[in-house]
């Protein structure tokens, strides 16, 4: 319980804090090609239950009919606001919705 608790504080505050930025972020991501904003990989958790996963896009859309499912710095597939978002991980600021959800838990 505990855990769970620290999860949805942490994942709050990451939230409120890093808002400002999840816009620029967006924009940028809009700005840079066509498509959505976030990519929803389907992932599984726990008890093997399957969730849908949110993070920023980094690559054209559809990059996952065009290549394989791991990603290198000089993936052709990666956009430019891409390149800069997977340097950082930024595109993984969007998984604290997923925390806050009870999908995912803050770990490290």
């Amino acid at each position: 319980m505990a855990k769970r608790l620290v999860d949805i504080v942490l994942a709050l505050v990451g939230l409120i804090v890093s808002a400002p930025f999840l816009l620029l972020i967006a924009i940028a991501i809009k700005l840079d090609s066509s498509g959505p904003v976030l990519y929803n990989g389907v992932r599984v958790g726990k008890g093997c239950q399957p969730f849908h996963m949110h993070k920023f896009r980094s690559m054209v859309q559809n990059a996952d009919k065009i290549g394989g499912p791991s990603t290198a710095g000089d993936d052709v597939r990666l956009t430019r606001s891409g390149k800069f978002l997977k340097k950082f991980q930024l595109d993984e600021l969007p998984q604290l919705i997923n925390v806050l959800k009870g999908e995912m838990s803050i770990v490290g």
